[in-house]
């Protein structure tokens, strides 16, 4: 078993996620709070390379088995048809050759010959059915394989066109993590030998590592580290367009942390609770609202995710309970709900403007981001979506790799 450097990098999803469902918007859940499960920070490319040790001894203590072997010797003989630099396509006048090509062609067969059990690239399956044109894996394989190499060519085509490069420390970072592989594989020569068992070449290695970076660093360049220099008009204005509501409350709960029912007394006394909060909000000048509501609820509301959005929740149609959202979509902005009931308990909602500074989700290392920074990696993947999708459009494709076809090439 061989340890793989580098996993598929960038924005299209590898067959295996299509199938699980990963490419679809799930759908939320509700747990401890009638908030929304927080939502997600829009995806970054992280770095490739890891400085993690790789788990397996570089020795290979584990003895291929003749399938094994005899799979290396079909991939070989498939990567040794043409020549390294043959070029397959160009992309804005780049060429993308053949070792480039192949490697992320090498990828893709090596999980699918093992998860899907493929002995005919050319055969229609039903897994693929909407996935690709004809539904094969050849199709499958040859068209993602060409996205891959056209999004690590575009980035960095667009990063020397809007004069974006690395940084000193991520340069010392990718460093110290390619010299922690050498280290490992005992030296330059042999990360070298190891990357070519998965037929990639040292130096694109390096081009797919760099261009995770410049990834993130064209987005600062374009929108700023924190979306800073998208406009509070720009934030909001998309956030409304793509059906967001906004909206604060203050929950007195009905339900203990079991999620079990309260007593009839102590319901009774939730309410009665809960309408005189309404009654001072309603008694409340229209001016002093705000800052009212927000003091109020800072003393009285009981729900488990105002530590993390105190802000309030924005949230999409279906991602609240029933008779929150409508209440949300009753109110106009600056609107006050009357009492409102859930399963959770009642709610007095408030709809106050929406704010780009607000905080509207949080990341995979639990840090908060911004309503303003969530539409500018929006906007920036939008952008680079659009780039991919000209360049796929435009490329030119060698005539010999017009229509590759993967049984002839992997002698199947």
């Amino acid at each position: 078993m061989k340890t793989k450097l580098i996993p598929l990098l960038l924005c299209l999803a590898v067959l295996c996620a299509c199938l699980a469902g990963c490419g679809k918007q799930a759908k939320v859940e509700i747990t401890d709070s009638p908030a929304p499960v927080q939502t997600d920070a829009p995806v970054q490319t992280d770095a490739p390379v890891q400085s993690d040790a790789p788990a397996e001894s570089p020795a290979g203590t584990e003895p291929a088995d003749d399938e094994s072997a005899a799979q290396a010797a079909r991939y070989r003989a498939a990567y040794e048809k043409y020549a390294p630099d043959t070029v397959v396509f160009r992309v804005n006048g780049e060429p993308i050759l053949w070792s480039q090509y192949f490697s992320w062609i090498y990828e893709l067969i090596d999980q699918l010959e093992s998860s899907y059990q493929v002995t005919d690239w050319n055969e229609p399956r039903d897994e693929l059915v909407g996935v690709v044109p004809d539904s094969t894996f050849g199709t499958y394989v040859t068209s993602v394989a060409r996205s891959y190499a056209v999004q690590v060519a575009v980035i960095r085509q667009k990063a020397t066109e809007f004069g974006v490069g690395m940084t000193d420390d991520q340069k010392a970072e990718m460093q110290s993590a390619l010299d922690g592989y050498a280290e490992y594989y005992g030296g330059q020569e042999g990360i070298e030998a190891h990357l070519a068992e998965s037929f990639l070449t040292y130096d694109y290695l390096l081009e797919q590592s760099e261009t995770s970076y410049l990834y993130n660093n064209l987005m600062e360049a374009l929108y700023g580290k924190d979306g800073e220099k998208l406009s509070e008009e720009d934030t909001i204005a998309y956030l409304k367009d793509n059906g967001y509501l906004y909206a604060k409350h203050i929950l007195f709960r009905t339900v203990d942390d079991s999620y079990q029912s309260l007593s009839e007394e102590e319901i009774a006394q939730k309410k009665a609770a809960a309408e005189e909060v309404l009654a001072q909000l309603q008694d409340c000048p229209a001016e002093e609202l705000p800052e009212r509501f927000d003091e109020l609820m800072q003393q009285f509301s009981e729900d488990t995710g105002l530590i993390a959005y105190p802000d309030g929740y924005y949230f999409h149609s279906g991602d609240m309970v029933p008779s929150f959202e409508a209440a949300v979509l009753a109110l106009e902005e600056n609107g006050l709900s009357e009492l409102v009931e859930s399963d959770y308990g009642y709610h007095i909602i408030y709809c106050p403007p929406m704010q780009a500074d607000h905080i509207m989700g949080y990341n995979q290392s639990q840090e908060a981001f911004t309503a303003k920074y969530y539409v500018s990696a929006a906007l920036f993947s939008n952008m680079v979506e659009e780039w991919f999708l000209k360049a796929e459009q435009d490329a030119v494709i060698e005539p010999a790799f017009e229509s590759l076809d993967l049984n002839a090439l992997l002698q199947q």
